[in-house]
């Protein structure tokens, strides 16, 4: 990942599926899909295998959604993947693209946790290890 990033945590796994990558930590991981992937339920079996070894069903995290490139999916699927994981207590969200934010704004209609919305990687880290930090308290 080619960012300005000060994430501190241990990375512990690295995984690219071609139209996305991802970067897993201990509570957290980061998502990048690629430049106009068009992402279907079917191609999403990959990552949610990983996240379900990596995090289970009890195991508390946050997903931060790296919006750089411009990529299509389904609502509906998207919803029933953040479904799966009652574990995941909340979505950061980063873009520099006015569009893609208010994209986001409107998920929060349909995903029922916390999601923020942030220009910057760096933003979204620090939100992250925030709510973290909450929920270790």
């Amino acid at each position: 990942m080619k960012t300005s990033t000060s994430i501190k945590h241990e990375l512990l796994a690295t995984h690219d599926f071609g139209f996305a990558k991802f970067w897993f930590y201990s509570n957290f991981l980061v998502g990048e899909f690629a430049e106009g992937a068009d992402v279907s339920k079917v191609d999403s079996l990959g990552p949610i295998r990983i996240l379900k070894r990596q995090y289970g069903k009890t195991k508390p995290f946050i997903y931060i959604s790296h919006r750089k490139n411009s990529y299509s999916m389904d609502p509906m699927g998207y919803k029933e993947i953040v479904d799966m994981f009652p574990n995941l207590m909340g979505m950061a969200i980063v873009s520099e693209n006015k569009y893609r934010r208010m994209i986001a704004t409107l998920e929060r209609m349909f995903i029922k946790k916390p999601i923020a919305v942030f220009h910057e990687l760096d933003e979204a880290y620090d939100w992250v290890v925030h709510n973290l930090e909450e929920l270790n308290k």
